[in-house]
């Protein structure tokens, strides 16, 4: 911990009993999902959840004096997944002999072919389980086969449904029991969204057993929960939502004025082939056809444009494949929103092919290219180009979640190569100096411990608690860096020290040789001096 002068100590502490019962789907989930904040720290979100955390642990101390339930929970997972496959074998059924009569009366239930692929499907789960790479989904399959091959689809799909209904239920179970929603209050299990979710996916169970087996197809969003690739997917749509609604807003708008134009001027262009039903009253009534045509010639000569315009084909044909589809404004902007924005050209695909004769042959080729331009290319693929950001912001975020994981310790905020060359390794700080669970751990001891009976840094750290101050948690230091900081600089000094002594030494070294030459210098000058003294005198004698 830190204390308020900024020093680091290091605590030993009892770990409570009641922090063994924290799960490892917990620990996961918080490991995985606490965020940073803007210092980059996940100190911040990791104490904000603790008091969550010693309240599921106080529920899973609970839940073990209740065994069946305890049972149920620890099984979370495998009553998911055979919820999700069971839902997939439901809708395979369905898909494959819906309507069941039509199943029936086709022989489809008395054909040989199932009999061997049911034998097919034994040999191959008995072999799966040997090799443990399918699981009993072939043997799964095999017994629905037999099922239905011997008390009908009908009540096979009752069977599969009642099943998918109870095991549901045990899952709600378990959930609320790893969780502990109702001992949260109402308003907390509303507030629960995944909680909400599976209520829901009751909801539909009931709906698809006793009102309608097409309720099950509901069944299969279930993978978007299961699959956070899929949940993503989604999330790139509602990320940017409003980005995406005011983009629509405006090809909405553009929609209205273009369909304006057309209804002024091309409204005449507007003729659609279509195809009646054979029950149509068009059909049965050949004057309502004829006053069909003669009111689209009268129309067409009001509005001052010739009628030869219209194709020579039209007037011929059965006027009952062709149809104005732009007689009111609101015709027009349904046409031109329905038509216009699923053809790869624009509305001018669906419109009447002009002539270049024509007075607005010009006015037609401008309407169609401003469509396919503004609306087709700009504004469809702004809406599509901001999903597409979003996903890719989505996939680039996990992945530095995921780097960050890997190389960032979660108390300090230290990355792993700043313990490159040192005497701790990275893996060694995470696991032993800054274990996220022991700090939550020592939280735990604080709030459970008698304040009378408090150390030292633990009336420290209660008091920080209460004032929710964080400056307790180490943040970018760690005592083993610190410590191999100061053994560093009592090696460079050590260094130093050796340097200035074998320094010493050679000078010491060189000045004897000094001495010892100025020795020799000083008697060879005597020598001499000596030596001239005699010479001297030799020569006054002679």
């Amino acid at each position: 911990i830190v204390r308020l002068d900024r020093s680091m100590e290091q605590i030993i502490f009892p770990v409570p009993g009641i922090c063994e019962f924290l799960t490892k789907e917990t620990k996961y989930r918080l490991f995985t999902t606490t965020e940073q904040d803007e210092q980059g720290s996940k100190v911040s979100d990791f104490f904000d959840q603790s008091s969550f955390l010693h309240n599921e642990m106080e529920w899973q101390k609970k839940l073990r004096s209740m065994p069946l339930m305890y049972w149920f929970s620890r099984r979370m997972t495998l009553w998911g997944s055979i919820s999700f496959n069971l839902a997939v074998f439901i809708n395979i059924i369905i898909a494959f002999f819906y309507p069941y009569v039509e199943a029936t009366s086709m022989g489809v239930l008395d054909s040989p072919l199932i009999s061997l692929l049911f034998w097919i499907l034994i040999c191959f789960s008995i072999m799966a389980l040997f090799t443990k790479r399918y699981g009993v989904r072939p043997l799964l399959v095999a017994l629905i086969l037999r099922s239905i091959y011997y008390l009908g689809i009908g009540l096979t799909l009752n069977i599969l449904g009642a099943l998918n209904l109870t095991n549901k239920i045990v899952f709600v179970v378990s959930f609320v029991g790893n969780r502990g929603t109702f001992i949260r209050g109402y308003k907390a299990m509303i507030m629960d969204v995944e909680f909400l979710y599976h209520v829901g996916y009751i909801l539909t169970s009931v709906l698809g057993l006793f009102v309608h087996e097409l309720f099950y197809s509901i069944l299969l969003f279930d993978l978007i929960y299961r699959e956070e690739t899929l949940f993503n997917v989604i999330k790139s749509v509602t990320r940017n939502g409003r980005s995406i609604l005011l983009t629509a807003l405006l090809a909405l708008i553009l929609v209205y004025l273009f369909s304006i134009v057309g209804f002024l001027f091309l409204k005449d262009d507007f003729i659609l082939e279509v195809d009646r039903l054979p029950d149509s009253k068009a059909q049965d009534d050949p004057l309502g056809m004829q006053r069909n045509m003669e009111t689209f010639m009268e129309s067409c000569s009001g509005d001052k444009i010739s009628c030869s315009a219209v194709p020579t084909a039209l007037q011929e044909a059965d006027t009952d494949q062709w149809e104005r589809a732009c007689d009111t404004l609101l015709m027009c902007i349904v046409t031109v929103l329905n038509h216009g924005l699923r053809n790869g050209g624009g509305v001018g695909d669906i419109l009447r092919k002009p002539s270049k004769d024509e007075s607005l042959f010009p006015a037609r080729v401008v309407y169609d290219l401003l469509f396919f331009f503004i609306v087709i290319i700009i504004v469809l693929n702004l809406i599509f180009g901001v999903i597409i950001d979003t996903f890719a912001d989505l996939r680039s975020e996990k992945q530095k979640k995921e780097e960050i994981l890997k190389t960032t310790c979660f108390i300090c905020g230290l990355e792993r190569d700043k313990f490159d060359n040192k005497t701790v390794s990275f893996e060694e700080h995470i696991k032993y100096e800054h274990n996220m669970w022991n700090y939550l751990y020592f939280i735990v001891l604080v709030r459970v411990k008698n304040k009378t009976d408090y150390t030292g840094p633990e009336s420290y750290v209660a008091q920080m608690i209460k004032n929710k101050n964080l400056d307790w948690f180490p943040r970018m230091r760690a005592m083993s860096l610190v410590s191999n900081e100061g053994e560093g600089e009592q090696n460079e000094i050590r260094n130093l020290q050796d340097k200035l002594n074998s320094t010493m030494k050679l000078v010491s070294h060189l000045t004897s040789q000094l001495n010892e030459l100025k020795e020799q210098m000083t008697e060879q000058r005597k020598r001499r001096q000596r030596m001239g003294f005699v010479d001297v005198q030799n020569t006054m004698n002679h």
